[in-house]
């Protein structure tokens, strides 16, 4: 072969370009990415206001709380140095801060970015599903004060130092160091909060393992690696693609042909037997006995469900059998608010069979005369409209007609979380940590029937109430039996229709490493890896 006139450095330039080809191929190589699906739009991904099994792992992604959990339900420090110094009697805690922590603007994580964070939930303003004296952050010295204007913060919330920070309640609360651990907790950056305001979801200014790159509602959100995270080394992914608003059967079909790694609802409903049976999917499936409780609930300050002998009614009616039957037996009945594994689970409690008969005549004593059709919500995720349609039936068999509204992810938890919205409809929960008053106390006390508050059955018995507060103030061994007897109390007025404690079956492409579903957070995004 003739070769051409050296007139030019063409070989140097050849080798430079043939470099930088192959060193941007290798970047893109070793981009460790991993895609979930999702079929509905995260609800908000800011720490005060998110507060779902879909939203928690994205902000315990994007935010760093003092405590956090090992793989189980130990409590460990993470933006604290340690679990913190605790006062005899149980009312002042006091925590030194991890120095070197900053939001991605470079506002730094110290003592008053918590104390900004913790007020700014305390304020019915935020819509924070723990707003107000009610909430996890009402027991705090100084929160009635701040509530009601007499305060400029709240003064139990104290700053010792830049780094170090001292909570004083005004009762003992056991709980106290796991509510630290939610992503309520999380500090957040003031500058950039006060600038977005309500917006601050999708403007997120992120101190955590991961920063929010961007998030197009509907259709996709991502995360990336924060390389000035504290612990940058030991997170394994670079890139997190969320995709969002695609049906649970697009989602299954992409993630069979590799292009989607997780479903994050697990495996749909109609797909579950092809997939579970399918020898070659054997490695994809991790399962977990869940933590948690799916329910019918009924709206007791909204007419026909604040008549009991009604809600006697539809709890007799209901199959709970049969809605385990329509989740491919990924289920066990239950007829208790309190699912296995979480203390203070009794059982004695019987899972009651559906009573047709029975139903009937309670209605029929209830002298409800039906002049429209009841709306009854749900999520449009699955399993929501199999449990609709079935509850829909079996109503339909007492006299009781119901149309059901299935709607997306972030209208759904907007729709039934705004009191009075919704008189009856579906819902799950799961342990945020585990204590019996993570489920009795968000659920059934009466300050929670507020915006963004999950007691949708606006259960308000102030008895309860009081038995509640007085328990969280008791050892837990101590509190259990006490517990027991108020689950008992709130079974009987018939608020909720338990229907079964839920498993989770999860569907992982095999190359993602280190994902354990876990106890609280289902998903610890920092912990994913690649092979």
């Amino acid at each position: 072969m003739k070769s051409a006139p050296m007139t030019t450095p063409v070989l140097p330039l050849l080798r430079l370009t043939i470099a930088l080809c192959f060193s941007m191929g290798a970047a893109l190589a070793a981009d460790k990415v991993v895609t979930v699906a999702y079929p509905s739009d995260f609800q908000s991904l800011d720490p005060a206001i998110g507060y779902d099994v879909q939203n928690w792992p994205v902000e315990h992604a994007l935010f760093v709380t003092l405590l956090t959990y090992d793989n189980g339900t130990t409590l460990k420090p993470w933006g604290a140095t340690d679990l913190g110094q605790v006062s005899k009697d149980g009312k002042t805690y006091t925590f030194k801060l991890r120095k070197g922590i900053a939001f991605e603007d470079g506002e730094p994580t110290d003592a008053a970015s918590y104390k900004y964070a913790f007020e700014r939930i305390l304020n019915p303003k935020t819509k924070s599903p723990q707003s107000g004296k009610t909430g996890w952050f009402g027991n705090l010295v100084g929160a009635d004060a701040f509530l009601a204007g007499k305060g400029k913060d709240v003064s139990g919330i104290k700053i010792i130092d830049p780094y170090t920070l001292q909570f004083q309640l005004s009762a003992p609360d056991r709980t106290f160091l796991n509510v630290l651990a939610t992503p309520f907790a999380s500090a957040v950056p003031r500058k950039a909060v006060e600038k977005w305001g309500s917006d601050f979801s999708h403007h997120v200014v992120a101190n955590g393992p991961f920063l929010l790159q961007s998030w197009t509602p509907g259709q996709k959100a991502v995360l990336v690696k924060n390389p000035k995270y504290f612990d940058a080394k030991n997170v394994g992914l670079d890139r997190i693609e969320f995709q969002v608003g695609i049906s649970e059967q697009v989602s299954i079909l992409r993630a069979q042909r590799g292009q989607v790694d997780v479903l994050g609802n697990g495996i749909p409903s109609a797909q579950f037997v092809q997939i579970s049976s399918d020898p070659k999917y054997k490695p994809y499936i991790k399962s977990l006995v869940q933590v948690g409780v799916e329910y019918v609930f009924m709206n007791t300050q909204k007419a026909p469900f604040d008549n009991k002998l009604v809600r006697q009614a539809v709890s007799a009616a209901l199959d709970r059998t049969r809605m385990v039957q329509l989740v491919n037996g990924r289920g066990k009945v239950t007829g208790q608010i309190l699912p296995p594994g979480m203390p203070g689970y009794d059982a004695s409690v019987p899972a009651p069979k559906a009573d047709v008969a029975k139903a009937t005549a309670l209605l029929q004593q209830s002298g409800y005369k039906q002049t429209a059709p009841i709306t009854f919500i749900t999520t449009s995720d699955e399993p929501g409209p199999k449990i609709a349609q079935a509850v829909q039936q079996q109503l339909a068999a007492i006299g009781m007609k119901v149309d059901i509204k299935a709607l997306p992810g972030a209208e759904y938890i907007n729709t039934i979380t705004t009191p009075g919205s919704a008189a009856i409809g579906f819902s799950g929960w799961f342990q945020d940590y585990p204590d019996p008053s993570d489920f009795l106390d968000v659920l059934f006390e009466a300050g929670y029937y507020q915006p963004g508050g999950f007691n949708l059955a606006g259960y308000k018995v102030p008895g309860v109430d009081t038995q509640l507060k007085a328990l969280r103030g008791q050892p837990l061994a101590q509190a259990l039996p006490g517990y027991q007897k108020v689950q008992k109390q709130i079974l009987a007025d018939n608020p909720w229709v338990p229907l079964y404690n839920p498993v989770q079956y999860s569907f992982v492409n095999p190359r993602v490493t280190g994902m354990l579903v876990h106890p609280v957070w289902t998903y610890v995004y920092q912990d994913w890896n690649l092979k």
